[in-house]
């Protein structure tokens, strides 16, 4: 069976190096198949050339749609090196008997523990005050501490999770776990659970709120100025899932305006970011962004890459 890798690059290093350290060793998935050809990335122009005699097409970002399934007939399966698979046209695979598969839960606790580091950060401001440390100012202080920065304790603070997913799950065990009390929101147009509280109820008792949701037709802009409205002054946003949920020009302004105190966020809606992003400018306070690392933990690409393989060794079974 023939496979191609589309974007290997964006697991880590996979060819040789010196730092073996940081190696990411795909052989678990590589083996499962009699050709597997790798490519760090892949241009949207380069896909119809490398993918026209695959079987299997393995692909974290990379765009699969319509038009390029049309022009590969010997292709039988598609692999997301990711849990997510809005890159790929379901409708249309489903039509042609093309299987596809992702890989779930691989990165649950890696993310949630991004989470609770964004919580704690603003809870702390423990970024802001390394950075007074290595500008000077502790050693010129005139005593023994420097509290330039208000703190808070996260223990009886509510945290209202968009989401209810394993991450949300791992993220409301580590949240009980500092004290804090956790809401889950129902997002308008989904049916009701015993467990959840309607959007508008939940978002006023907010102290932090944190996205854990898929991005879906309901869900895109999910987070905007009404959303924001709703939410206490000086309440805090954590997005980990996807960036196109939160609407960035609205954020900003609340951001700006003092409604809300911070944002914490891993994801954007255009990756990488254009240097105009609302949220990338100098006059956005109290803003803290990775570049889409919550997922990435070595731990969670040597799941990720075993449950690719495991995907693979059963569709050929």
């Amino acid at each position: 069976m023939r496979a191609v890798f589309l974007d290997a690059d964006t697991l880590g290093n996979w060819q040789d190096t010196e730092q073996q350290k940081a190696k990411v060793d795909l052989s678990p998935l590589v083996d499962c198949f009699d050709e597997c050809k790798l490519y760090g990335l892949t241009s949207p122009e380069q896909r119809l050339e490398r993918c026209k005699d695959a079987e299997v097409i393995i692909t974290n970002k990379v765009v699969i749609d319509r038009e390029l399934m049309d022009q590969l007939p010997n292709l039988k399966a598609i692999q997301l090196a990711a849990t997510g698979m809005n890159n790929i046209d379901l409708e249309a695979a489903k039509e042609k008997g093309i299987q596809c598969f992702n890989v779930a839960d691989y990165s649950t606790f890696a993310v949630a523990q991004l989470t609770m580091q964004f919580i704690l950060n603003f809870a702390t401001r423990a970024s802001d005050h390394f950075n007074l440390t290595r500008q000077g100012a502790w050693q010129e202080s005139r005593m023994f501490t420097l509290t330039d920065f208000p703190t808070m304790e996260v223990a009886d603070k509510t945290l209202v999770l968009i989401g209810y997913g394993n991450i949300a799950q791992k993220v409301e065990q580590l949240a009980e776990a500092f004290g804090m009390r956790v809401i889950i929101a129902n997002i308008p147009g989904r049916p009701m659970r015993d467990n959840q509280v309607p959007l508008n109820n939940a978002l006023p008792q907010a102290n932090f709120v944190s996205i854990h949701c898929p991005l879906t037709k309901e869900t895109t802009e999910l987070v905007n100025k009404d959303f924001i409205d709703l939410m206490k002054t000086g309440s805090f946003i954590i997005n980990t899932a996807r960036g196109p949920i939160i609407n960035e020009q609205h954020l900003a302004d609340a951001l700006k305006s003092g409604k809300l105190a911070g944002a914490g966020l891993d994801v954007l809606s255009v990756e990488p970011p254009s240097p105009d992003n609302p949220l990338l400018q100098e006059d956005i306070p109290n803003t803290y962004i990775t570049p889409h690392i919550a997922w990435a933990s070595h731990e969670a690409k040597i799941r990720l890459i075993e449950g690719m393989a495991e995907n693979m060794r059963e569709f050929k079974a």
